[in-house]
């Protein structure tokens, strides 16, 4: 359920409890009124002769003083009031100037009296209407006064009913009809309250937590909800951006790491062919090279250097562009068998005369036509083979290619018979500036960047790339290209 729908109904049940305590109060008040008058004034009468008794005393008191003010001193009227509050168990006390006098069934005392002119002026002066409760000898006593300021002498009645059964009774009833309204108010709307607070509350407090760990810079942690409302929703995006964030610290980390580890094998893999070019143009300068063909043999070493140089830096470049995704892909129908002649034979010229035994393998159909970038994926192929050339410690060095296909897969593959390597170590040979254990390869050139290179050219093609490897034996790289590429 959605917190704006459990806010509606939290609203909606708070105002139909309110008007529900309001009107229940107000019956039951109204009820336990009419059931203690009833009950304590009314006594054996019924409801219906009790109403018509009280209209009949208002009824006669409001005519005699409207047509005949002068009864309303007469004490034969006074007695016939007096009379007809018989039945409420009352009767009528008359106050005419400084003189007191009961009538009724019930003729208290001047003790009574006494009491009655002390209530008597808290009710005000000719204030008709005015109600006072007096409490006497155990009893309760209601005492309704009227004045009739239309005749000269000052006149008052005070009718006065014994509501002590009332009194004790009441009080009861709607206290009882309150606490079971509060309960009732209490047993439905605290749990709703406590959903929605742990729904709302609970949830904003995990997200403050969050959010001032990731400002101390800490993003190990993760926030967790399993509810489906709008405070759910918020805290997996925000879990989703916490984990993005963080892998984009990791990954600017690592990349710092690169760019350090970068820096380090450019310098020295630059530095070392420099030096040897110095060492060379100075045995120049020097006359060390007093004959043609040490001369000849000088300039060779320094435009080799100067090759590895320019090889390593055409790397990075090429590198820094594939990351950038600036380098442009050219994509056509390329003849696979026509495209693996021409590889080989690129690659014997190249090595033959470096003494290593170069052999191929084609078994991917002479129809066979992949949609490829062919220089970049030629170049992919020479990084993987002069890999394998530059790590080879064997006196035969053997390396053969193979063209063939996997089910909708054209597969290519580089094996060599040079060192190998650990299961770790091929874990990691095609990251960049990554270079296998130092201690057998101190005296090997390279940035790092081949294989990496290799890795995003192939990933362009929409194929896959790994290697395995036998220690001391020999070492694979086999990379994949789908049959059906898409032109990028």
């Amino acid at each position: 359920m959605s917190i704006r729908l459990k806010l509606i109904l939290t609203y909606i049940i708070g105002i139909l409890l309110t008007a529900a305590i309001v009107t229940v109060t107000g019956i039951g008040l109204v009820s336990a009124v009419v059931s203690y008058f009833a009950n304590g004034i009314i006594k054996d009468q019924t409801p219906r002769e009790a109403f018509g008794r009280g209209i009949d005393l208002f009824v006669d008191l409001r005519y005699a003083e409207r047509y005949n003010p002068e009864e309303l001193a007469s004490p034969a009227f006074a007695s016939l009031l007096g009379d007809q509050l018989k039945p409420f168990g009352g009767f009528l006390v008359v106050q005419a100037g400084e003189r007191w006098e009961s009538y009724g069934a019930l003729k208290e005392e001047n003790a009574f009296l006494a009491q009655l002119r002390k209530d008597a002026s808290k009710m005000g002066q000719h204030t008709d209407g005015a109600v006072t409760m007096i409490s006497w000898e155990g009893r309760d006593l209601l005492a309704m006064r009227y004045d009739f300021p239309a005749i000269d002498e000052p006149l008052s009645y005070y009718l006065i009913a014994d509501v002590t059964e009332m009194s004790t009774k009441g009080g009861r009833f709607p206290l009882f009809v309150l606490l079971g309204i509060a309960l009732l108010f209490g047993i439905i709307l605290v749990p709703l309250i406590w959903i929605t607070t742990k729904d709302i509350v609970r949830p904003l407090r995990q997200l403050e937590q969050g959010s001032r760990r990731i400002a101390e810079g800490d993003l190990n942690f993760s926030l967790q909800s399993k509810v489906s409302n709008e405070v759910g929703s918020v805290i997996r995006s925000y879990e989703k951006m916490r984990s993005e964030l963080e892998r984009s610290i990791g990954a600017q980390l690592a990349l710092e790491e690169n760019r350090k580890a970068l820096i380090s094998n450019i310098s020295h893999d630059l530095k070392t062919p420099l030096t040897s070019i110095k060492g060379y143009v100075e045995g120049i300068r020097e006359g060390v090279a007093n004959d043609p063909e040490k001369l000849r043999k000088y300039i060779d070493v320094v435009y080799a250097k100067t090759l590895d140089m320019d090889r390593m830096i055409d790397d990075l470049f090429l590198l820094s562009k594939l990351d950038l995704e600036q380098e442009k892909f050219h994509f056509d129908e390329v003849p696979l068998e026509e495209f693996y002649g021409q590889t080989m034979n690129e690659l014997y010229i190249e090595y033959e005369r470096a003494g290593i035994r170069l052999t191929g393998e084609y078994e991917a159909g002479s129809d066979a036509v992949a949609t490829m970038d062919a220089q970049k994926l030629k170049r992919a192929i020479l990084n993987i083979v002069g890999n394998s050339v530059k790590f080879m410690d064997k006196k035969e060095p053997h390396i053969q290619v193979y063209f063939g296909q996997l089910a909708e897969e054209w597969v290519i593959a580089v094996t060599d018979n040079g060192p190998g390597m650990e299961q770790s170590e091929l874990e990691r040979i095609f990251d960049r500036f990554y270079r296998a254990d130092a201690n057998r390869n101190q005296n090997v050139s390279g940035s790092g960047l081949g294989l990496a290179i290799v890795k995003q050219i192939v990933a362009v093609h929409g194929g896959t790339i790994n290697a395995r490897s036998e220690l001391g034996q020999s070492m694979t790289v086999m990379f994949t290209i789908p049959m059906k590429q898409s032109r990028a």
